[in-house]
């Protein structure tokens, strides 16, 4: 079975991100008067919509004062120095090229912003294998409900069983499963493999050179 829109994920999929966004987080609150937090709580949020970010770390917070957060973090975010840090992970523009000659459609589906994201795909030149941008300021409802990924099937008219979502975290898994297209979990991001190997994902790679395989096998 081969796939026609491949739906991917950007932080710890494409991009080797995790160090990057958990201190862009833990920076967010230092500079707003709050603790740093947990890292390792902060890294395992991450994939979820921005404000849930914060709000598992500040679980009193107020609206407006996750609002704030959010504001804070995503002015950071539109800075140049913060996104040339991003680097792609080893194989990914060779796997894509390869993927993109299977005649398939590529889309991102981040809960990033897509002018953050659009910038990013820019600095790693990988933006010209990519037919659209989905972010999570595309959508009502982030990362796990699976609208997004509702979004893009109407976008390119894919049916479910031709679509597959590609992503490193357990949020990425519940949203493909719950729109009913098939799931590929890479286990090298910021799920541990066993936390995405207990979803039952439909496929399950350790290089993302493997995807080519998964979108056309044989």
């Amino acid at each position: 079975m081969g796939f026609d829109l491949i739906l991917l994920d950007l932080d710890g999929t494409l991009v080797d991100s995790e160090a990057i966004l958990v201190k862009m987080v833990t920076d967010t609150l230092v500079a707003s008067g709050h603790p740093s937090g947990d890292r390792g709580a902060i890294a395992a949020s991450i994939g979820l919509p921005l404000e849930e970010v914060f709000r598992r770390v500040l679980p009193a917070a107020s609206r407006d004062r996750l609002a704030a957060l959010c504001a804070a973090y995503r002015a950071a975010a539109d800075a140049p120095e913060f996104v040339r840090q991003f680097r792609l992970y080893p194989g990914v523009q060779r796997t894509l090229n390869q993927v993109r000659d299977t005649g398939a459609r590529l889309a991102i589906t981040t809960s990033k912003g897509r002018s953050t994201t659009l910038d990013i795909l820019r600095h790693c030149a990988i933006d010209g294998l990519i037919d659209e941008v989905f972010g999570g300021d595309c959508v009502r409802r982030g990362k796990p409900h699976p609208e997004m990924v509702h979004r893009a099937r109407e976008r390119f008219g894919t049916a479910c069983e031709r679509t597959v979502l590609v992503g490193d975290t357990s949020f990425d898994m519940e949203m493909g499963q719950a729109a009913g297209v098939a799931t590929c979990g890479v286990t090298y991001g910021m799920h541990a493999p066993e936390v995405l190997r207990a979803l039952r994902p439909t496929y399950l790679i350790d290089r993302f050179e493997c995807l080519r395989e998964v979108v056309q096998p044989g």
